[in-house]
Formats: structure tokens, C-alpha cells, sequence
């Protein structure tokens, strides 16, 4: 597939995000090869991204990681589609969910109790308990 403008804009984007970082690392004397490890790429593929080669999908995913980096790629901002935060809390799989067993027993002459179980939708249902008064 061929690289659109959009692509080319965005790892120029990419690159001009990238550089502050990777100046910033240099000062405190981490080398290319290093930093390049955080992004999951080697020191030659670093300098080719500064350069504006267009990062994989892991690169700017790690580069968010590491260095906090979201440039936006036609109107979807990065940030949000790979921050933790954005994602609720979990919840737990239907395979560990706690069934409780449930009875409700009447004699079976009785005429005073009523029972209706009502699906409400696929996996809920209502109880209507209906107690006659004796006259």
C-alpha cells in the first residue's frame, strides 16, 4: 500500500514530537541505541524516525509509554485509543460470576400465592410475587 500525504504529515508530526524527547535523553547520557529500545526499534530505525520515516503502530504506541507522545492521525487522537485510563474498570468474565440458588416453595393447593417469572432480556429476568388476602 502506498504512503498517502496524511501518512507522510503524520510521521513528520511524529518526528518533530519525537525530538524534544530524545534530545532530552541525550543530555542525561543515554545513548541512541537505548532509547531506541524503548520504542522497540533499532538506533539506525531512531534516526530514521527523527528523520520523519513513518513509525509502526508499536513504536508509537511505545513511544506514548515512554515518553507521553500523541500526535493525532486524521482526527484520532492516540492518547485515547491506548491510554489505560480511558478503559473503565474491568469486569470479571461470566465464567467466574457467583450463581446463588434461589427457592421459593408454597403448598400447592395454596391459592393465596402467585409466581411469575418474566424474562426481561437475555440473562435477566423479574419476579412478580403476588399475595391474595384471604376474605
Amino acid at each position: 500500500m502506498k504512503q498517502t500525504k496524511a501518512d507522510r504529515d503524520f510521521a513528520l508530526r511524529f518526528a518533530e514530537a519525537l525530538g524534544p524527547h530524545v534530545a532530552s535523553e541525550r543530555e542525561k547520557g543515554e545513548s541512541l541505541a537505548s532509547i531506541a529500545k524503548r520504542l522497540g526499534i533499532s538506533g539506525p530505525g531512531l534516526l530514521k524516525q527523527l528523520n520523519g520515516g513513518t513509525p509502526s503502530v508499536r513504536t508509537i504506541a511505545l513511544a506514548h509509554t515512554s515518553f507521553g507522545i500523541s500526535v493525532p492521525y486524521a482526527g484520532v487522537d492516540v492518547a485515547k485509543a491506548v491510554s489505560s485510563k480511558r478503559r473503565g474498570k474491568s469486569r470479571a468474565p461470566d465464567a467466574s460470576q457467583l450463581l446463588l440458588p434461589f427457592e421459593i416453595t408454597a403448598p400447592p393447593s395454596s391459592q393465596r400465592l402467585v409466581l411469575k417469572l418474566v424474562p426481561k432480556s437475555a440473562r435477566r429476568y423479574s419476579l412478580h410475587l403476588m399475595v391474595k388476602m384471604s376474605a
